[in-house]
């Protein structure tokens, strides 16, 4: 949005004022040392809600009552002032005409104004400038971050102390969390992203959530279902067994449920046999005879494995033992002479031979027996939760041969087929009531559902696309410092100029890549030409490409205080103590940045701002006339801001 400063106007409390106008483009207030040059940067970070005051003390601070600073936001213009720290620091805010005449503002202005906490005007500054993102976060339950005015400063200010810096690139990078927030709102200054983004974040991580939960519900249902069909179906196969009828163990546990509450009732009118049922007591016994077989193969695989483990081991330390009991120094000679008689002893050569051989072989065989008496404990730990796993298979089958043979066959107590059916059926009842109590609730289709709504925030966020966005931005930003640079004042062991921004990488550090591709930081160059020269490059490039962005919130307008510090520490050094090689390299400097500026406007359409305060006055340079012509103070000869 194209928005500027017009003017900072200072009252003190007799409604005296003291007025810097200003106007699109290139403005440059030149003037003597302590004449109020810097203090102006001080004054607009002021009106723009700083949490505190920083305007040096002295003589403005003295005269002063209430800073203000007027704006022009769009087709509007904008009355920022705010009280001297001293008087409580409150504030006005109020929206004007696009050609409202701020020069004869007077303080009886504001007598109708209603005052705001510098909060409620960064709010409504913030919404004039179309700053709308108010919860950073990614999470339902996180308290987001809101993007803020006082993040943007950052993009737009480069004081004294930074303007030559190797050290520090950003006003207020020194705090992390600052440095942080600054960063990470970069999307939402350059029009990426808004607010819809973070909220789609929010409800995109609501939804996971909730589709996690779903899935818990699912495995839930899935393990309930296992232990339903495990009990329920030997009594419904009890049951249907008494009527003389098959049942179907494989069908899901919903319908054994729902099968239970409606079971078929037991007609006395027709005949009923024993067959079913005692064909029921002879699958569960045939049964119980496979589980104990592989109850058996189990227990003798564990029996085998504990031991060969123990004759592993005493082959192990009989072997360590006999090479112990064998153990000789090692054999130095290859020949052996005979003290008395002084002829070659040969068999006691072989038999040297002989022990190496031995020794070796017994070498390998510990090698390999190490190998087959390693630690067997995890081999039989799997075995005997296999066992246990079993041995409760067989308690439950033995447990239903039981019932079927005490209850159903042989029992005394339940005597005629009514009496076992019931008993039965009221087993089933009992059972059904305590199993069926909504856990079978259906979640297959909420899954299903809420995977949809995923997918499409999925491709709705992706659409945004900031990664590349971001990446682009570098691209820009490296581009676009590089074509500026052919007309700063770099030393030559830097050229030919490659500079890079990490922007995608978030470290926010300008780096040169030299033609060996080693990364030679800001921090590392030498020489204050090429310190400033990168700060004028990049945040220069910052104003192109803000705007250049139709969606972005940036105020278009930028601060450069003493740019030329580094040829001219003084200011005021005398002609002849000005060399022309520095006269060059300012006048090099000037001119890219009027260049620049001029050329965003033609290529934008919208002309940005820069407000430069220096010692310079332009006498001296070559383009002179069009510095005179951007000069709106000149503080010299006993003139200042106050």
């Amino acid at each position: 949005m194209k928005s500027y400063i017009k003017a900072i106007i200072i009252f003190n409390e007799n409604d005296e004022k003291r007025l810097v106008p200003l106007k699109q483009g290139v403005n440059i207030i030149t003037g003597e040392s302590k004449t109020g040059k810097s203090a102006l940067v001080e004054i607009i970070d002021y009106c723009l809600c700083s949490t505190r005051c920083t305007i040096p003390k002295g003589k403005i601070t003295d005269f002063s009552y209430l800073y203000v600073l007027v704006m022009g936001i769009g087709d509007n213009t904008y009355i920022i002032a705010r009280y001297n720290w001293d008087n409580g620091g409150k504030m006005y805010f109020s929206k004007e005409e696009k050609d409202f005449n701020y020069k004869v503002l007077s303080l009886g202005y504001f007598s109708e104004k209603p005052t705001l906490p510098y909060k409620d005007a960064q709010y409504e500054i913030e919404c004039a400038l179309g700053l709308f993102v108010t919860n950073m976060a990614t999470d339902a339950d996180q308290q987001g971050k809101k993007a803020s005015l006082r993040n943007m400063v950052s993009y737009l200010f480069q004081h004294q102390n930074l303007m030559a810096s190797k050290f520090a690139l950003f006003y207020r990078f020194s705090d992390y969390y600052k440095r942080k927030d600054i960063i990470d709102q970069f999307p939402v200054f350059a029009g990426m992203i808004s607010q819809e983004y973070y909220s789609d974040l929010i409800q995109l991580n609501t939804l996971k959530a909730q589709l996690k939960q779903k899935y818990k519900k699912q495995k839930a249902n899935e393990k309930s279902t296992a232990y339903i069909k495990e009990n329920l179906s030997p009594l419904l196969t009890d049951y249907f067994a008494l009527l003389e009828k098959d049942f179907d163990d494989k069908i899901p546990a919903q319908k054994m449920l729902k099968m239970a509450s409606n079971l078929p009732e037991f007609d006395d009118t027709q005949l009923f046999g024993e067959s079913k049922i005692a064909e029921r007591y002879s699958v569960l016994n045939e049964e119980l005879e496979e589980l104990r077989n592989e109850e058996r193969e189990i227990l003798l695989k564990i029996k085998n494995i504990d031991n060969a483990s123990k004759t592993g081991n005493e082959f192990t330390e009989m072997l360590m033992d006999l090479k112990q009991q064998t153990t000789v120094a090692e054999i130095e000679a290859t020949e052996y002479i005979c003290p008395l008689c002084g002829h070659d002893c040969q068999e006691i050569a072989e038999n040297d031979s002989q022990l190496i051989e031995a020794t070796e072989w017994l070498d390998n065989e510990l090698k390999i027996t190490e190998k087959y008496t390693a630690d067997f404990s995890e081999d039989v730990r799997k075995l005997k939760d296999e066992h246990s796993k079993i041995d409760a298979k067989i308690k439950e089958v033995w447990k239903q041969i039981k019932m079927v043979e005490q209850k159903f066959i042989s029992s005394k107590a339940l005597v005629s087929k009514r009496e076992k059916v019931n008993y039965a059926k009221a087993r089933i009842a009992l059972y059904a009531e305590m199993s069926d109590s909504g856990i079978f609730e259906t979640v297959d289709e909420d899954i299903a559902e809420l995977k949809e709504k995923i997918q499409q925030l999925e491709e709705k966020i992706q659409g945004f696309d900031v990664d590349t966005k971001k990446a682009k931005a570098q691209a820009f930003l490296s581009e676009n410092m590089n074509r500026l640079s052919l007309s700063l004042d770099f030393e030559d062991e830097y050229r030919p100029i490659n500079l890079n921004f990490g922007l995608l990488d978030e470290t926010f550090d300008i780096y040169q890549y030299q033609n060996n591709r080693e990364k030679i930081h800001l921090y590392e160059m030498g020489s204050g030409a090429n310190w400033v020269s990168c700060h004028i490059a990049l945040f220069l490039s910052f104003l192109r490409y803000f705007a250049k962005q139709d969606n972005s919130p940036m105020p278009l307008f930028m601060f450069f205080d003493q740019p030329s510090q580094v040829y001219f520490p003084q200011g005021d050094s005398k002609d002849d103590e000005i060399t022309q090689a520095d006269l060059m390299a300012v006048n090099k400097m000037y001119k890219t940045i009027f260049d620049e500026i001029n050329s965003i406007g033609e290529d934008t359409g919208i002309l940005p701002q820069i407000i430069i305060v220096d010692h310079v006055d332009g006498k001296n340079l070559e383009c002179k006339e069009e510095f005179e012509g951007y000069i709106r103070c000149n503080w010299r000869n006993k003139t200042g801001l106050i």
